[in-house]
């Protein structure tokens, strides 16, 4: 008798057809990435658009650019605009044009013992296509860090750009011997050989697993060679950089493998990403140099070696030059630096180029002036709250010079901001209409912007300013022109996202804390129905960090839960970016208790305004906002129907020993101060009991809700060992709750891939439709 067939695999998660159809609908709409305006005839400029969409089939965003005129009559006619058809960007890694537009460089992927393929291209063709060795550098630096994109001089001979630094050293070639004795390979058959690994070298952490230290590269299109800049500090990291006006200097910005700020607690490399606490110098090195040239390691201002500009400060970076030339402007982390914390209130600093290039030559630069300095606590909700801005735009002046624009965090919004450079005065020149509102380019006194609320993914917008560079001094928001794409509005999207985003609105509500100190800001964001009648379940979802925050903005995955019949509380804590320095700084040394006080009091205030159903509540989070899902579900196991942990931080007992940032460790659990005199490699038993009381895993035997965690095997910031032992430990019950888990072996901390996202965010939607 023959064998049965075996049964076909059941399908998870079940009956969720018409959820994944919408979802998958919704992954469809695409979102604006950056923009590039250059001059073009009369008073107008030639926009090019860079836009993003996600490849489901190919797990991968498809990137594409589309170009479109701007000129007085184009805003006149108000009609859609005449947009080139979309040109989608295979391969190429990183695009930059050059200051008029008349060049571009393109690079790609290269192959075999090619690193890279370098491309420059005119307005009609290519000019030349570069294969970069990988005995040059390695895989190009493009990650918004150090380094975006490529920077190219004003008379648009060089174009600087960052990659990996080839390494300095390898194993001999094993097996493959030469037959003769005189060390050379013979022409004829021989066996294949192979080069061992050689020494283990630090990286940078999270998103930099394997990757050489980034440094810096130009291209001189005049003799096409590539030479590696010489004459930098040594061992250390250099990117973003910038020409200096007349080419004869090249700045960037340095941060040392061994800074004396963090060596003395930890021997190795911590992690960067999203570590604005990790000291780094803005530097030049004069330019040109021989080609092949060796000039020395130290910076210092000795003859073609770098030196420093910014010896007051222990953070700077962004570096800009005002259209003159006159004036270095640059942004600065110094508070995070100083107290330890991740991410806090960045300030503005400004260097006369005439003073600064003295260094160059070995004399000294004076302190930099601060034009926008901290904000401890603004006075209202109007006032402006500081700069929480991590990158300055690459055309970032008006007219005049005198005035720079920004996109900055502006509590629970977005704004953009004009700065006079003169007197420090900041105006928020976008409207303050609830919509969150970024900088997209700025040219010959034309500025575009994007608008973005929970119900948009963006929104084209323009201002023409022929004449002025600041708002009037009532600080009104200047007059904007909408600049519709074709087929980019809501009249292009699928039937059904249009039908869900129409009815998606976003109400702001101010929270009063319930513990120490009661004077620091605390705001939530609920995402709800404008149509539905009465409190629908309700999603809280706390963010990570936790200095971060959650904006009044399109995130995709949180618009679809709301079109799935939720309502969902973004939960801004005391410690979030965007509401004053002295928010930032209350919560170290209290987490687990402000944070999550701030969290149900929250949720209090969404059902005192009849947004939310204070009996059918569940809670998702990631990272940070993982670790305030565990304490939540376990310091108030009565109060949620289920929970969703991505990437969450459970146990920081056993996180400080893997985590590339143990550092956030100490100076979360501890507070700054106390962090600063035990933080170290290893912490002692009683850091250890520490950790574990201000952990979820102190409240594991609690927890009664379902729980769905979602993790990535690659992540370093909070590896999955972390969790794993929690979900052990909340199995070990005979009383406990269901677990599930997925685990995504290419993911890291994010959990971002286009495939992933789709099938955390379908599984929790099954999970909230069958608990919640």
């Amino acid at each position: 008798m023959a064998a049965p067939l075996p049964a076909k695999p059941r399908e998870e998660p079940p009956g969720m057809e018409e959820e994944a159809d919408l979802l998958e609908a919704f992954s469809s709409l695409p979102s604006c990435q950056r923009g590039w305006a250059v001059p073009a005839a009369g008073d107008g400029v030639r926009l090019t658009l860079q836009l993003s969409q996600r490849n489901l089939p190919a797990n991968s965003q498809r990137k594409y650019l589309t170009t479109l005129l701007l000129n007085e009559a184009v805003l006149e006619a108000g009609a859609e605009l005449d947009a080139s058809p979309p040109a989608e960007q295979v391969g190429v890694l990183l695009y930059a044009p050059s200051p008029s537009g008349r060049r571009t460089l393109a690079v790609r992927a290269g192959n075999g013992e090619n690193s890279a393929v370098i491309e420059v291209w005119d307005r009609s063709r290519v000019l030349k296509e570069l294969h970069v060795p990988k005995s040059l550098h390695g895989a190009v630096y493009n990650d918004g860090w150090f380094g975006s994109g490529a920077a190219w001089s004003q008379d648009e001979r060089y174009c600087a750009y960052v990659a990996e630094a080839a390494p300095p050293a390898r194993t001999p070639e094993w097996g493959a011997l030469p037959a003769g004795g005189d060390g050379k390979k013979g022409e004829g058959a021989a066996a294949k050989g192979w080069r061992g690994q050689g020494e283990w070298s630090e990286d940078w952490g999270e998103l930099n697993t394997g990757k050489k230290p980034p440094t810096l590269f130009v291209l001189d299109t005049d003799t096409w060679a590539v030479q590696r800049v010489q004459g930098l500090p040594a061992d250390s990291s250099c990117g973003q950089p910038v020409w200096a006006p007349e080419g004869d200097a090249l700045l960037f910005v340095c941060w040392e493998h061994q800074s004396e700020l963090a060596s003395a607690s930890f021997p190795q490399r911590l992690g960067v990403v999203f570590c604005f606490n990790r000291p780094c110098s803005l530097q030049a090195v004069p330019w040109p140099q021989a080609v092949g040239s060796s000039s020395g390691g130290a910076a210092g201002g000795a003859a073609g070696s770098a030196a420093c500009l910014t010896r007051s400060l222990g953070s700077a970076f962004s570096p800009r030059f005002s259209p003159d030339g006159a004036t270095l402007v640059f942004l600065s982390a110094q508070n995070a630096v100083a107290s330890g914390v991740h991410n806090a209130t960045n300030t503005l600093h400004v260097l006369s180029w005439a003073d600064a290039r003295g260094a160059l030559g070995g004399g000294a630069v004076p302190p930099p002036r601060t034009v926008v300095d901290t904000v401890w606590a603004p006075a209202s909700v109007d006032d402006f709250p500081g700069l929480y801005c991590t990158a300055l735009p690459e055309q970032p002046f008006l007219p005049g010079g005198h005035t720079l624009l920004l996109t900055t965090q502006w509590r629970s919004l977005v704004a953009v901001v004009a700065v006079d450079l003169r007197s420090g005065q900041v105006s928020r020149v976008t409207p303050a209409n609830g919509a969150c509102w970024s900088l997209v380019a700025a040219s010959n006194g034309w500025v575009v912007a994007s608008e973005s609320r929970p119900s948009q993914p963006f929104a084209l917008y323009a201002a023409h300013l022929p004449e002025r560079e600041l708002s009037e001094p009532a600080a009104q928001a200047w007059g904007w022109t909408a600049l519709p794409l074709p087929d980019a509005g809501a009249d292009g999207w699928p039937a059904a996202v249009r039908a869900a985003l129409a009815d998606v609105a976003a109400t702001v509500l101010q929270v009063e804390p319930t513990t120490p100190p009661t004077t620091v800001a605390c705001e939530a964001v609920v995402l709800h129905s404008r149509s539905a009648a009465g409190p629908r379940p309700t999603i809280i979802t706390p963010h990570g960090g936790p200095h971060s925050a959650y904006m009044a903005q399109y995130f995709m995955p949180l618009s679809y839960l709301v079109s799935l019949g939720y309502n969902v509380v973004l939960l801004n804590y005391r410690g979030s970016t965007g509401f004053g320095e002295a928010s930032i700084q209350s919560l170290p040394g209290n987490i687990g208790v402000n944070d999550v006080a701030d969290c149900l009091a929250s949720l209090q205030a969404a059902v005192d305004a009849g947004l939310a159903d204070p009996a059918r509540v569940a809670v998702v989070g990631g990272s940070h906002g993982g670790f305030l899902t565990g304490h939540l579900v376990g310091q108030n196991p009565d109060r949620f129907k289920c929970a969703v942990l991505r990437n969450p931080v459970c146990d920081i007992s056993l996180m400080i020993h893997v985590s590339d940032i143990p550092d956030w460790c100490y100076t979360e659990a501890w507070g700054c101060e106390e962090a600063k005199r035990r933080a170290g490699a290893r912490p002692t038993a009683a850091d250890v009991q520490r950790f574990w009381e201000v952990s979820p895993i102190a409240h594991v035997d609690k927890v009664s809700a379902p729980l769905f965690f979602m993790l990535g095997a690659r992540d370093r910031r909070v590896p999955m060992d972390d969790a794993k032992q929690y979900i052990n430990a909340v199995r070990r019950r005979a009383d406990a709750p269901e677990v599930r888990v997925i685990v995504f072996p290419e993911d890291s901390h994010a959990l971002d891939k286009p495939q992933t996202e789709f099938e955390q965010w379908i599984n929790a939607a099954w999970w909230l439709k069958r608990f919640c």
